[in-house]
């Protein structure tokens, strides 16, 4: 999957991200987060996505984040982290590794032979595509004691 696939994400997220905004202003916080997440969760084929410049995923996490800015009332100056923080819905980065992460399970876990050839195959293994899974799934932080490896993965 390409830059195009996430640029068509981006556009279909500004306009279905654009309806909840626009309808529903007047509703409480509680139904607004409730749009947001059935609105703005769908983020179709993502844990496909191998071949991509940094800065097309990254307009896709601004609109994300602006999307929720702006159906909160938000200044731009806002802290998105913050905002999904304290409303308790899910950034871009959380939704593309819950994605990867079910795809990744449900292909390791399968018993299909077609599937397990393609699992035990060299591309796979060393693919690209697991490459992009295994940067989503473990997060380095780098702390006072050094690089700590945080797992989001479990068997």
């Amino acid at each position: 999957m390409t830059d195009d696939d996430i640029i068509k994400q981006t556009t279909k997220l500004l306009v279905v991200g654009n309806t909840p905004q626009r309808k529903f202003s007047y509703c409480s916080r509680e139904v607004k987060m409730e749009l947001f997440r059935s609105h703005c969760y769908s983020i179709y084929c993502n844990s496909l996505w191998s071949r991509y410049k940094v800065a097309t995923l990254n307009r896709l996490k601004v609109c994300h984040n602006d999307i929720l800015q702006r159906l909160l009332g938000l200044p731009r100056w806002c802290s998105s982290s913050l905002a999904f923080g304290r409303n308790g819905v899910n950034t871009l980065d959380v939704i593309r590794r819950h994605s990867v992460f079910s795809l990744r399970s449900r292909v390791e876990l399968s018993t299909n032979t077609i599937i397990t050839s393609v699992r035990q195959s060299s591309a796979y293994v060393c693919g690209l595509i697991q490459q992009r899974w295994l940067g989503l799934l473990f997060v380095q932080n780098v702390g006072y004691t050094g690089v700590h490896v945080c797992l989001f993965y479990v068997r």
